[in-house]
């Protein structure tokens, strides 16, 4: 009786998946005080609504077979700027300053579901040489509530915490101390989620209580500080598909 609710449930969330979806990774807030902004995320996109036009244009889509095409890189494509570029969006992000992971490797962040399909539970995985190529598993301590990657929330942030397993040391970028973290739930649709760039404990500034991302300070709205690199992303052809 149990499981058949849990169809029904599933099955009538599904009549929503052509007209509403999608959860974005908004932010990942470092043990050093240091917090940023996911790939992809725009100042501009406001997350008060839940419609398409304009809640979702910053969420990215994942889908493994694009990734094997390579149509996009290992963190997706969203609809307002097309293609996640990692090594674009890792050098930005280490230009703004790296959020860290606590000592225990728990790496802290905020998933925005904008509605229905951007629920929960999500997987997260982390790419000690910030560029995607192997990535390992991470414990998800804290998950958005859903299932099947479904439910009644919208407009609504939830705290998404993973840890790295014991012992990861990161090594990407030009400085040789970052890490890529990817996070994404099973969403027919998508599936939906994001990436954000992080250090060990050990590779951060500890002590700073600046708010940083890899775009243009995302989440507060203001303006990218004095000599930061903006992205400059490519854009691939939103005629692709990927995007409903």
């Amino acid at each position: 009786m149990r499981a058949s609710s849990f169809t029904s449930i599933a099955l009538a969330f599904l009549s929503f998946r052509l007209v509403a979806g999608h959860g974005a990774l908004t932010q990942v807030k470092g043990a050093n005080g240091i917090n940023a902004a996911g790939f992809g995320i725009l100042a501009s996109t406001p997350r008060t609504g839940s419609s398409p036009n304009p809640f979702e244009q910053d969420t990215s889509v994942i889908r493994d077979n694009a990734i094997k095409t390579g149509k996009t890189d290992v963190c997706g494509s969203t609809k307002a700027g097309g293609n996640n570029d990692v090594a674009t969006q890792l050098a930005a992000a280490e230009t703004a300053g790296l959020p860290s992971m606590d000592a225990s490797g728990t790496v802290n962040m905020v998933l925005h579901q904008v509605n229905q399909d951007g629920a929960g539970p999500y997987t997260c995985e982390i790419s000690t040489d910030g560029t995607g190529a192997n990535f390992v598993k991470m414990d998800v301590t804290q998950n958005v509530p859903g299932f099947l990657s479904l439910s009644t929330a919208k407009a609504t942030d939830f705290n998404l915490v993973a840890t790295a397993p014991a012992g990861t040391t990161c090594s990407g970028g030009s400085t040789g101390t970052a890490c890529l973290v990817r996070c994404r739930n099973n969403a027919l649709a998508g599936p939906f989620g994001g990436c954000v760039a992080v250090t060990d404990a050990s590779g951060g500034t500890t002590g700073t209580t600046a708010t940083t991302n890899s775009t243009v300070n995302a989440v507060t709205g203001g303006s990218a500080p004095a000599g930061k690199r903006p992205i400059k992303s490519r854009i691939v052809g939103r005629a692709l598909n990927y995007w409903v």
